[in-house]
């Protein structure tokens, strides 16, 4: 290809690109966007428009409408795209929690084939919650039961024997309690020491817990630090835990109430410091650093560039990146800063920061498997467009192809190279 044909196929690529995040940024859609779906039921039991839709546990739409028609009541519920309901599914109705949310809860046939439900113009008849008077009827049968099994002889001779065997139980307990309580009086002193130790034991864990919450914040998160990190939390917590058991089974047979104070105060720290642990391992767990560098060669001034970039993820969604532009080059872009923050939405991610050391936004689109294209838009006082390409022809090896400057003289900012990640 001749230098001419390779700029304007650059340009084509970004002026594609570029159509096509204005259509996704204006919230325009081309494809599929979901199907309907009508369950009938006798009653709903407090669903209404904006509750979930769960597909063995996982939400896959939401409740439209909840109309009341000659049937019953029927509910059209909205599915995601690439959702499909094997036949024979069961449309029932759950909720979060005793008070919690309603919500449509489909439950699949086990085994289930290969037919589905239509994804237009699809009518199912769904299983309706239980009201209160079946639950009334429920217990009465319950009632009815168990005075069935109270009027046989046997049984309310087994009930009386158990009643004995309790009595004598009770006798057993009542004399080790009062062994317990002499013990307890005889050790009193060691006992109060004991308790001041693991108080102030937990109030020292509840301190280092909050020092290690607050150093997650700042932590570089290579592989190394987190997992060390994770080793320390893990630690903690299961410390806390243990002095969680050991105040609680003295709380009972302490009667100083300076002690049964401490004995308090120790559980509620040892609580605190469970918890903390709890949250800090949730968030080391979903770190994740990804390492790359690249050399790219422009044809034009027959210069290389070494580029190198540190992406932290700190989430299936977020994630920020790190890196320098042409390290140790002698040029004006050499030895430049980039420093962005991002979100992933699908096969989008949308970027913002620092881009080769000036005020920028960027947009990445993976295309299959192995296709990525990005635009960057930086430089307020003087702006610029970046189109950049990579494509995978090994693991963690990639082909790149960018041009720095798409609106100012771009071929002659053209480069090609190699990337590797790690």
């Amino acid at each position: 290809m001749s230098k001419e044909a390779k700029v304007g196929a650059v340009v084509l690529c970004g002026l594609l690109l570029l159509a096509y995040m204005i259509i996704h940024l204006g919230g325009f859609t081309i494809g599929d966007r979901g199907y309907p779906i009508d369950v009938v039921y006798t009653q709903v039991g407090g669903l209404k428009p904006g509750n979930a839709v769960r597909f063995a546990g996982v939400d896959v739409g939401t409740v439209e409408t909840v109309a009341v028609v000659s049937e019953g009541v029927r509910v059209r519920a909205h599915l995601n795209p690439g959702v499909r309901i094997p036949v024979e599914s069961k449309f029932g109705i759950g909720s979060d929690g005793l008070l919690g949310e309603k919500f449509i809860d489909i439950v699949p046939p086990r085994p289930h084939g290969d037919a589905f439900l239509p994804r237009k113009g699809a009518v199912v008849q769904g299983e309706s919650p239980q009201g209160l008077e079946q639950l009334v009827g429920s217990v009465n049968q319950l009632v009815k039961s168990v005075q069935e099994v109270i009027g046989d002889e046997k049984a309310r001779t087994a009930f009386r024997e158990t009643i004995f065997n309790a009595r004598d139980i009770t006798a057993n307990l009542n004399e080790l309690s009062a062994v317990l309580a002499r013990v307890a009086v005889q050790n009193e002193g060691e006992m109060n020491a004991l308790v001041a130790n693991l108080s102030s034991m937990s109030v020292r864990l509840n301190a280092v817990a909050t020092r290690m919450d607050s150093m997650l914040a700042e932590v570089d998160n290579n592989g190394r630090t987190a997992g060390d990190l994770r080793e320390i939390i893990q630690n903690l917590k299961s410390t806390s835990a243990r002095v969680e058991r050991m105040a609680a089974s003295m709380e009972g047979v302490v009667t100083d109430p300076q002690t049964s104070h401490n004995i308090k105060e120790t559980l509620k720290n040892a609580r605190e410091a469970s918890e903390k642990a709890n949250t800090m391992l949730r968030k080391v767990e979903q770190v994740s650093v990804e390492p790359g560098i690249e050399v790219l060669y422009n044809s034009d001034s027959g210069k290389y560039s070494s580029n190198a970039d540190l992406r932290v993820s700190t989430s299936p969604q977020s994630f920020a990146v790190i890196g320098v532009r042409d390290i140790g080059g002698e040029s004006d872009a050499a030895n430049k800063l980039n420093l962005q923050v991002g979100h992933n939405v699908g096969e989008w991610s949308q970027r913002a920061g620092i881009v080769d050391g000036k005020a920028g936004i960027g947009v990445d689109k993976q295309i299959g498997g192995q296709m990525k294209l990005s635009l960057d838009v930086y430089d307020p006082n003087d702006v610029r467009v970046k189109l950049r390409s990579q494509y995978q022809v090994a693991p963690d090896t990639f082909v790149v192809a960018q041009t720095d400057s798409l609106n100012k003289n771009p071929d002659k900012n053209l480069y090609f190279g190699v990337r590797r990640s790690f």
